[in-house]
């Protein structure tokens, strides 16, 4: 009953699975070893501990992946560099010479 219920649910069936070995000779094969020409297709890494998967994320699809690793890495780029430009200021500002030159009504203050 259980097998065709999930049969049923388009949802329950994943492209993921976790596969055990008898032997750590077998896994080690397998984790180094191409299984597929399509690289998408088959995947091969070491197995995570079952408390440190996220079960939910493992039905994202590897085009769905790919495009929130594009997306997260643009993002971040964007990040640094207008936190760079930020930086680049404030670091003009911390010498003297350079509050001088952006505000010249702290003079007095300055030369004090």
């Amino acid at each position: 009953m259980e097998r065709q219920r999930i049969l049923k649910d388009p949802k329950a069936i994943i492209s993921t699975a976790f596969v055990s070995f008898n032997s750590r000779w077998g896994a080690a094969v397998c984790a180094q070893t191409q299984q597929n020409k399509n690289p998408t297709l088959w995947l091969t890494n070491w197995a995570p501990e079952p408390q440190d998967v996220y079960w939910k994320n493992l039905s994202i699809p590897f085009v769905s992946l790919s495009i929130r690793k594009l997306v997260i890495s643009l993002l971040v780029f964007a990040l640094v560099f207008f936190y760079m430009i930020s930086i680049a200021f404030v670091q003009s500002l911390a010498n003297l010479e350079g509050l001088e030159r952006v505000a010249p009504f702290l003079m007095p203050l300055i030369e004090w």
